[in-house]
């Protein structure tokens, strides 16, 4: 453990989100039950349930805020009413997740259940006897209650004597409250304490509550709130020696016997194909414990002065509920005033977004945001993970810029990047294949500018190791030779043997926007528009490039040419149907594919994105005809060969993936699914040159066979083999 390590009495912030969570979600249930009281019991159970899982998988001091913050809000929201519902749900969940973690027996909770029973049968007794208006509150409201259901069930015919022995019951409820309150309160808490523990182990058995595996937990980091004095140790000079790391439950190391030295302020760019390593070495940079060899040196993970990380999924990096708030977040009171917010968002192109909405902003601008609270900090090493990929070629020009002038106001920067082109101005050139150093060198100087390098192919170093002939490529199509007629999709098997197969025709509709515009918010003191004036015809077959720059309304065209987004304004018709009667005829390949990508491992994933295996959360089919392995094992292996993955893949699970072999099991799950249309937003960010070139040929091949196909890219390359028809989309208005 680091000497730095985490003050083990404040609460992580992984602990206070997922308290906060729960706890919200417990004051839902609990208000609801205040308000429907005949289902009351019902929604008491559920209100248990959160802070049951709170206190079997938090520390205790974390389930008691969960506690506590339920009950405050449960006031705050529903009035003292709601608080007690919620007060005794809560309770009694932190005492069922206590007992389901020691797995006590169901007779030690049958026990523990009677107790709590009679505790709160004589409690709420005694406090009906002593107080005198409450219990004259109480009896109303509970006849009150009853008036009301026996009013509802008098609309059904001959239940009128039903109805009438009712009311002679509920005056006896009146009359002897001494006698049924604490008999009712006993069996009430008796069956919430017992419906809560089935309920919790029927929950437990569909999902996981596995906190995941973060190798950078216990690397060195500063304290959120410090404001102290102290600066952070320089992370240079920065050594690993013979370093290998290994993901739980592979069976191979991802990197191994790499040995590299980080001394002064420089730009270093570290290239590789997806899949290589070039996001492991990113991690043992930050802080990672290698598992063999030695890391030595390095400063503290996200301290001023420190080691900044920006990553791949910058998607979930979003804290603050404004752009400036994310900046600063996690920041010292002192080191907030000291920085001037306004220029460096200017510096990374997001000036006058200060105020903006993150979760409005474009997959380019969270990168830049994220760029911008790394610089925010200061650090003195900055470890950028295909921190362009989403950034349009004039945006990704000017951050390449930046990135390489770091070094002269003092910052070591590692830029990992799978296009060996924006290498152009690096200091040193890191080649990373199949987890090892290819090639380690000091690059000289080019005369290349960044922007021939952001807007040139990409061309990978070549060596006796790595032949640069890409002519044919594993589960593309041969690009020597080609006829030039309709060739079907193809893909190789295990054994290296090509199988054909595609339809000959799998698409005779248009999908048809007509005048479409779209306005977040309408109406509101938030309105956005994004969408002005789109109008498009796709017809079969037919490869149609949008491009445009980050902001200009890309990802919400693609939501809403999916259905999964009703328009403000216009129509999006298929085949002369309104587009949200056929959501799920259009596929869509999402920005952000790992929000795509929804079940544990790569295979279910694929199966459940082609309609086939258990829905999420069940075991039970989604079709009746359930396949069988070889089936499914058969699908999985054409729709990975498709996109150029290993098959043994398969059995990997999602978060143990690159970001580039995410995108890859995205498009294989679509593919496989046999869809009308396809939409693809950004489909070539972080991928490889090999990878881009695979995958348009298997579009082509598909588009060709009659697949409507509409990218949505700011990248250019390659697409012109693919499409052949380009627009643009600038603020809004479709040209």
């Amino acid at each position: 453990m680091s000497s730095h390590a985490r003050d083990a009495r404040r609460l992580t912030p992984v602990e206070v989100a997922t308290a906060g969570a729960l706890s919200g979600l417990a004051v839902t249930f609990g208000l609801i039950a205040a308000v429907t009281p005949v289902f009351q019991l019902l929604f008491q159970v559920a209100t248990a349930v959160p802070l049951a899982m709170a206190s079997l998988k938090l520390r205790p001091r974390a389930s008691v805020a969960a506690f506590a913050s339920t009950v405050l809000l449960a006031i705050a929201v529903g009035g003292f009413a709601t608080a007690g519902r919620s007060f005794q749900a809560a309770l009694i969940g932190l005492v069922i997740g206590h007992l389901h973690k020691k797995s006590a027996s169901w007779a030690a909770v049958s026990a523990v259940a009677a107790g709590l029973g009679v505790i709160w049968g004589v409690g709420t007794g005694l406090a009906f006897l002593v107080l005198a208006d409450l219990r004259t509150l109480g009896l109303e409201s509970i006849r009150k209650s009853l008036d009301g259901l026996l009013t509802l069930i008098a609309y059904i015919p001959h239940t009128g004597g039903l109805v009438e022995a009712g009311h002679q019951l509920g005056q006896w409820f009146v009359d002897w409250w001494w006698v049924w309150i604490p008999i009712t309160r006993f069996v009430g808490v008796a069956f919430l304490v017992l419906a809560a523990r089935w309920l919790l182990g029927a929950i437990l058995r569909r999902i996981t509550l596995d906190p995941g595996w973060d190798p950078l937990l216990d690397a060195p980091t500063a304290a959120a709130d410090s404001d102290d004095e102290a600066t952070a140790s320089s992370p240079l000079p920065l050594t690993l020696t013979d370093a290998a790391f290994t993901y739980p439950g592979a069976d191979h190391p991802a990197l191994s016997g790499v040995t590299l030295t980080l001394e002064r302020p420089e730009y270093t760019v570290v290239v590789g194909h997806n899949g290589s390593g070039k996001s492991t070495l990113a991690l043992l940079l930050a802080g990672a414990t290698p598992g063999v060899g030695t890391r030595t040196g390095g400063g503290m993970l996200g301290a001023v002065g420190g080691t900044a990380l920006v990553g791949q999924r910058s998607e979930l990096l979003v804290l603050g509920q404004n752009v400036a708030e994310d900046v600063t977040w996690g920041m010292s009171e002192r080191d907030v005033a000291a920085l001037d917010v306004d220029a460096l968002l200017e510096r990374v192109g997001l000036a006058g977004l200060a105020d903006a909405d993150p979760r409005s902003l474009s997959g380019g601008q969270l990168q830049r945001l994220a760029l911008a609270g790394a610089l925010a900090r200061s650090p003195r090493l900055l470890i950028s993970d295909e921190s362009t990929a989403m950034i349009d070629r004039d945006g990704r020009a000017d951050m390449l810029d930046l990135l390489a002038s770091l070094p002269n106001t003092g910052i070591a920067v590692v830029h990992i990047t799978h296009d060996p082109a924006e290498a152009a101005r690096a200091d040193r050139v890191i080649t990373i294949r199949s987890g090892r150093i290819l090639s380690d060198t000091r690059a000289a100087p080019s005369p290349t500018p960044t922007d021939q390098a952001v807007a040139g192919p990409a061309q990978w170093h070549t060596s006796p190791e790595t032949p640069r002939d890409t002519s044919r490529l594993e589960g593309g199509t041969d690009r020597e030779g080609g006829t030039g007629g309709v060739t079907p999709a193809s893909f190789l098997n295990a054994d290296g043997e090509r199988i054909w197969g595609s339809p000959s025709l799998i698409n005779t509709e248009h999908l048809w926007a007509d005048r479409v515009a779209h306005t977040y918010d309408l109406g509101t003191p938030w309105e956005k528009p994004v969408l002005r004036d789109v109008s498009l015809i796709l017809e079969p077959g037919q490869a149609m490039l949008i491009t445009g720059d980050n902001g200009s309304g890309k990802t919400t065209l693609s939501r809403v040419l999916t259905g999964l987004l009703l328009p403000t304004w216009g129509a999006v018709t298929l085949g002369g149907k309104p587009m949200e009667r056929r959501v799920g005829d259009v596929a869509l390949s999402m920005q952000f594919a790992r929000l795509q990508l929804q079940r544990p491992s790569v295979r279910t994933d694929i199966l459940a994105a082609a309609g086939h295996g258990p829905r999420i959360g069940s075991g039970v089919g989604r079709r009746k005809n359930t396949l069988s392995r070889e089936e499914g094992d058969r699908i999985v292996e054409r729709a990975m060969s498709l996109v150029g993955l290993d098959p043994a893949l398969a059995s990997r699970g999602i978060d143990d993936l690159s970001g580039g072999q995410m995108r890859r099991v995205a498009l294989a799950g679509l593919l496989a699914s046999d869809p009308r249309v396809l939409i693809l937003d950004e489909p070539m960010a972080g991928l490889d040159a090999a990878s881009r070139e695979l995958l348009i040929s298997v579009l082509d091949e598909r588009r060709r066979a009659g697949l409507s196909i509409l990218v949505i890219s700011h990248d250019l390359e390659g697409m012109d083999d693919l499409c052949d028809t380009h627009r643009h989309l600038r603020e809004g208005v479709l040209a």
